[in-house]
């Protein structure tokens, strides 16, 4: 039978295979239910498909099978051992694909038939890898590259495409890796990386079709499971043992993991379950006690106040808002003025904002950075009116997060400031935090050791808190200790072992001849024993509270303040 290889109907079947299509399974479907006319014109009875793909990122375990497209079984009751058409063609990715065609029993194809058959092998091969790479491209769009995970597009793909109207049923699980970075520092980034595979293969395993896994940066996931396997997941995956098969022999690694949970309610959109799963995992971040945290509706009115504090931050910093407060550091001995404090208070609406509604916001965001040296250049200013009007300033120290150990201008912006208001090394001590780990060491080092050259204290605020004490007194030049005041709340008490830890610092500070002085005294008590020890230099509302620049003034004209 002599026919048109472009006639309407062929383009019409052609057409239908034109569509958004993703997988091979996809496309064999839409050829099996649209092939039929095509093949009865031709006088096909059966139509078969062999494919084989390699292993590779788009394909991890390798693609191979079948798949029958037609097959008329009254006019070609038995396939036969040897079909009359078959061709294979290759793929680029060293794959393989075999269209087979044979004619109904008793016919030979036509010219004009066997030239259809051909164009069927050529569209078949085509449209299917064409269906491959529409889902490789979808695929790349919607999943992590490196883990195999859901992204962010592909959690709302997902919920869109299996979950709708169900999500109710579901609990949102957004899941941080505990001190992940420790694993690539001791392991290496390739190891790290391997983690993070096999931390989602494991999680895969136990997730059912309707359950999903995202990675959504770093070492952050977040999870939708069904309720009813909650449980079963955190228990599971809040601390679970990893096997990593690379290198000369496997290697075992339990990986600790925070959690913010949030069981779905009903009018939840998938955006707010990612933020109050994310809210809760913050929440448990911030307290270090617990690593699961559910989602409260506290914890919703404390994200729009953090939301508040952030977007208001800069404004408050062009209008001045924040204040600079000034608390006396007094000497036991002589009951002298021997320092301050410059400490930071933030005036919004009338009112002062405590220093911890707003510094930890900061710090998690990075804007404190900008008011540390925002305090910094109001200290040095005020101490250069002091210098201009005859009065002799004491040594104020400032407070800098760790943070800004991340930025090679951290000194030489220090001395800028200093240059500018023509402000001399005695009068200004940099406070640093008491961390249990500086990522950068050798930039401590670089930094402690410029401040020393230019004749400036460095002291260690809360000192006594962290797990890294006797390091940074043995590998760092700080010339003050500040000892934080959790230390002196068991002063007295015969059962505290405050005492002895308090008195061996102190000792320890003198004999490498550093500076020692204790922060949060309020009570004779406390005095008497600090000058028992030889701690003689303290700071807190037993002699004055932080006072207001023109207050702090007063005390450094008085003779004789305490």
């Amino acid at each position: 039978m002599d026919i048109s290889l472009y006639n309407d109907m062929y383009l019409d079947f052609r057409s239908k295979l034109l569509g958004s299509i993703y997988t091979t399974d996809e496309m064999f479907a839409v050829m099996a239910r649209n092939i039929p006319p095509i093949a009865q014109i031709a006088n096909i009875g059966y139509i078969h498909c062999i494919f084989y793909a390699p292993i590779s990122q788009f394909a991890p375990n390798g693609l191979s099978g079948e798949f029958t497209a037609y097959h008329d079984k009254k006019k070609l009751p038995a396939i036969p051992a040897n079909v009359d058409f078959s061709e294979t063609m290759s793929t680029g990715e060293q794959g393989s694909f075999t269209f087979q065609a044979h004619p109904v029993e008793g016919h030979i194809f036509s010219d004009s038939e066997r030239q259809m058959v051909q164009l069927l092998s050529w569209d078949f091969f085509i449209l299917t890898g064409r269906a491959r790479l529409m889902g490789n491209t979808r695929k790349a769009t919607i999943t992590d590259a490196m883990t195999g995970a859901y992204n962010q597009t592909g959690i709302f793909a997902f919920y869109q495409q299996y979950i709708g109207d169900s999500l109710k049923d579901y609990t949102a699980i957004f899941m941080n890796l505990k001190n992940f970075k420790y694993v690539n520092k001791s392991l290496g980034d390739q190891m790290g990386d391997l983690t993070l595979k096999m931390f989602v293969r494991q999680i895969l395993m136990n997730l059912d079709d309707r359950e999903l896994i995202a990675r959504l940066g770093g070492d952050n996931f977040f999870a939708l499971v069904k309720k009813e396997h909650q449980d079963g997941f955190i228990s599971k995956f809040s601390s679970c043992e990893l096997v990593l098969n690379q290198g000369p022999k496997p290697q075992n690694i339990r990986i600790q993991t925070r959690m913010g949970v949030y069981p779905l309610e009903k009018n939840t959109n998938i955006g707010d379950a990612i933020s109050s799963a994310g809210t809760a995992m913050n929440a448990a971040k911030a307290i270090k006690t617990r690593d699961i945290m559910f989602f409260t509706k506290e914890m919703f009115v404390r994200t729009l106040h953090q939301k508040e504090i952030s977007s208001e931050f800069h404004n408050a910093i062009r209008n001045k808002e924040f204040v600079i407060f000034f608390q006396p550091k007094v000497d036991l001995t002589t009951k002298k003025l021997c320092g301050a404090e410059a400490l930071v208070r933030w005036i919004r609406h009338k009112t002062i904002v405590p220093p911890m509604d707003f510094i930890p916001i900061l710090e998690r965001e990075g804007t404190i950075c900008d008011l540390d040296f925002y305090v910094f250049e109001t200290a040095c200013s005020d101490i250069r009116q002091w210098l201009n009007a005859g009065i002799e300033p004491q040594r104020i120290s400032t407070n800098f997060s760790k943070l800004h150990l991340k930025n090679r201008d951290f000194a030489s912006r220090i001395l800028e400031i200093m240059h500018k208001h023509n402000i001399e090394g005695k009068y200004i001590e940099i406070e640093l935090t008491e961390v249990s780990d500086y990522d950068d060491a050798l930039a401590m080092q670089n930094f402690v050791n410029t401040m020393s050259e230019n004749g400036i204290a460095v002291s260690i605020d809360d000192f006594g808190t962290g797990y890294s004490t006797l390091n940074v007194l043995k590998d760092f030049n700080i010339s003050t200790v500040k000892l934080d005041k959790s230390l002196l709340n068991n002063i007295g008490n015969p059962e505290s072992k405050d005492e002895v830890i308090i008195r061996n610092v102190v000792n320890m500070a003198n004999e490498l001849k550093k500076e020692v002085i204790a922060e949060g005294v309020e009570t004779e008590k406390q005095a008497q024993y600090l000058r028992s020890i030889n701690c003689n230099n303290v700071q807190g509302f037993l002699f004055d509270k932080p006072l207001v620049h023109d207050d702090f003034q007063k005390r450094l004209t008085e003779e004789q303040p305490y």
